[in-house]
């Protein structure tokens, strides 16, 4: 089968600005291109030009396309990419493009496929409310008329409970499935033993609410039995230097360790050793930081804002409480071994190659093909 994936949105901007990275390898898509490779499918992924890798080629067993944005004052690249040449190439092959996988009905690549290729189209949807630029405006007129009306025939998968209840508002077609990203299983790989830390994994920006998790921590290392433990701060950000002048406010600068930026395969082996991933934004959608954490068989500690908490509340992952604190942690380390045990037990749930399989399960059991 020959899947096309859009998914013109590679990485999240910081300040509306696009960082581009010496190579797009460890995005959530090139992970999931791979495991359609890996279930033996042809893959062409489209993206945006403006995420194109500062290293090219790549080498990669997918087709990757890169599209001009048009008007990118208006409709701009990281927010609502309209990219040039999408609906000419999806004509030019219709005829060997089995299946058409797009992510988000609030799309133009969407609404381009929907009135190029209808009945090769489903759409993965994460978004569970409205984008919050211009007041909502362009995302509530986009679901009540655009969406309404183009794609009303369209199968929406959705990523998430909360996602199904907002398409629901707008949308009948909505499969019953629901499915969540997925994590590359043969570099995520959990290890034999933990050591005494936690891990975050994240831009280094207020809305990820670092400050509340290294509080958090602060309060957890004041007690005799953990002064021991380190929190490992892995990502890079406008925010850095206020979170360190925190941690030295708290007198836990020499606990709380600030490591930069780090690849996936850099972090894999990080991730894999800690009692837990912490997570408390303030503002995400479906994280994929949570199935790479499960994959490697990492528990997780977060908050009910991302639309995947679920699944550590489903399957036993971990922890979900908002406000969490030192108490929560101490959680964390006494149950390790059951969260642990739970992640490996579910891994291959959340590999990339099992949501591959399960969104093309999903496809032909929409098309009945």
């Amino acid at each position: 089968m020959h899947v096309v994936i859009l998914n013109f949105i590679l990485s999240t901007s910081v300040d509306g600005r696009i960082i581009t990275r010496p190579t797009n390898r460890d995005t959530m898509i090139y992970n999931l291109a791979r495991g359609f490779v890996a279930e033996g499918h042809k893959v062409t992924l489209c993206a945006s030009e403006e995420f194109m890798p500062a290293t090219m080629p790549e080498d990669e067993p997918f087709e990757i396309r890169y599209f001009p944005s048009r008007l990118r004052w208006i409709f701009k690249p990281d927010k609502l990419p309209y990219p040039r040449g999408l609906g000419k190439y999806l004509r030019a092959n219709a005829d060997t493009i089995d299946m058409l996988l797009s992510v988000e009905t609030f799309s133009i690549p969407s609404l381009i496929a929907a009135l190029r290729l209808p009945g090769k189209l489903m759409i993965w949807q994460e978004m569970a409310l409205h984008p919050r630029f211009m007041a909502k405006l362009p995302s509530k007129i986009w679901h009540n008329i655009v969406g309404r009306l183009v794609m009303r025939h369209t199968p929406l998968l959705p990523q998430s409970d909360n996602a199904r209840k907002f398409a629901s508002q707008y949308y009948r077609n909505i499969l019953p499935q629901m499915l969540s990203h997925g994590a590359n299983g043969n570099l995520f790989k959990p290890a034999a033993e933990s050591d005494d830390y936690f891990v975050v994994m994240s831009m280094l920006v207020y809305r990820k609410r670092i400050d509340r998790i290294i509080n958090a921590f602060a309060d957890f290392v004041k007690q005799p039995a953990y002064a021991h433990y380190q929190l490992r701060i892995i990502g890079e950000g406008p925010e850095k230097e206020s979170l360190e002048a925190l941690a030295a406010r708290l007198g836990v600068t020499d606990s709380v360790v600030f490591e930069g930026f780090k690849t996936h395969r850099e972090f894999t082996a990080i991730g894999a050793r800690a009692k837990a991933i912490l997570i408390q934004t303030q503002q995400d959608n479906n994280m994929v930081t949570i199935p790479e954490s499960i994959v490697n068989g990492t528990p997780v500690l977060m908050n009910t804002v991302p639309t995947n908490h679920i699944f550590i509340s489903r399957y036993g992952l971990g922890l979900v409480k908002d406000g969490w604190g030192a108490d929560e942690l101490e959680q964390m380390v006494a149950n390790y071994d059951t969260y642990h045990a739970n992640c490996l037990k579910y891994r291959d749930y959340f590999t990339t190659r099992g949501v591959a399989a399960k969104l093309v399960e999903a496809f032909c059991s929409a098309y009945n093909t």
